[in-house]
């Protein structure tokens, strides 16, 4: 593995790099000069926090946040595949030119090949990784586990019919949209315990930036001190709202 890699002027502008708390964007640039040839490296929290940031006071727990937040930003692939995790760089091919003949092949799995396995045999990703479905296989924005999904769905008997603060009409046809992906993922995050606010989270991936709602989310997993994720996701939802509307 080199020692050294490209950092191109680009990621001080890059719109998906800002949307991230600026310890994800530091521990995002650091990460870059371990990755192997290929632009793969190990991602669980512990390997990152001993190789990457030795010295930062960061748990576990809040690397694997920014983890996430990078992967929610379209940065990197962030997934689990035989027991083992692993961070792909989106773009690295974009930005790190290595010569064929002194390219090292990479020993962790591609993220292209797992999906590529996935669709030949049509089984469920490893933990809550998406099935390639549209766009989303290539964001890798939101991951779902659909049959934990649908599990949840006819527990809680989901075919009722309701409004804007019920549970969702067709839960099945919701989470196989974009929005759908976004929406449940937040829901699971925030309010779990609620299945009757799913179908808000969908109203808020509509009117509020996607990178927003990640970023709230991950500042209220971080504060020990809240107690109803739901309420606050939600009071920070309404206010950006009507800021937003105040100001036109």
């Amino acid at each position: 593995m080199a020692k050294a890699r490209m950092l191109h002027n680009k990621i001080s502008k890059s719109l998906q790099v800002d949307s991230l708390p600026l310890p994800a964007q530091l521990l995002f640039t650091w990460t870059i000069p371990h990755a192997d040839d290929e632009g793969r490296l190990r991602g669980e929290p512990k390997y990152i926090k001993g190789t990457v940031v030795p010295y930062k006071k960061w748990s576990e727990k809040i690397i694997k946040d920014y983890l996430n937040e990078m992967r929610d930003a379209r940065l990197i692939y962030y997934w689990e595949q035989n027991n083992e995790w692993v961070i792909e760089f989106i773009k690295w091919k974009e930005y790190q030119h290595i010569r064929k003949d002194r390219l090292e092949p990479s020993k962790l799995p591609s993220y292209k090949s797992l999906n590529d396995n996935h669709l030949s045999t049509n089984r469920q990703p490893a933990d809550n990784q998406l099935a390639p479905q549209a766009n989303v296989i290539q964001d890798n924005s939101s991951e779902v586990n659909k049959s934990e999904y649908k599990e949840e769905v006819a527990d809680k008997n989901s075919s009722n019919k309701t409004d804007l603060q019920g549970s969702i009409a067709n839960p099945t046809a919701e989470v196989n949209s974009r929005q759908g992906h976004v929406a449940y993922e937040l829901w699971k995050r925030m309010d779990k315990g609620n299945f009757k606010a799913l179908s808000l989270y969908t109203t808020y991936q509509k009117k509020v930036p996607e990178h927003l709602l990640f970023q709230w989310a991950s500042e209220i997993e971080q504060d020990k001190t809240v107690k109803n994720k739901g309420a606050v996701f939600n009071s920070k939802v309404e206010k950006y709202l009507s800021e937003r509307r105040q100001n036109g």
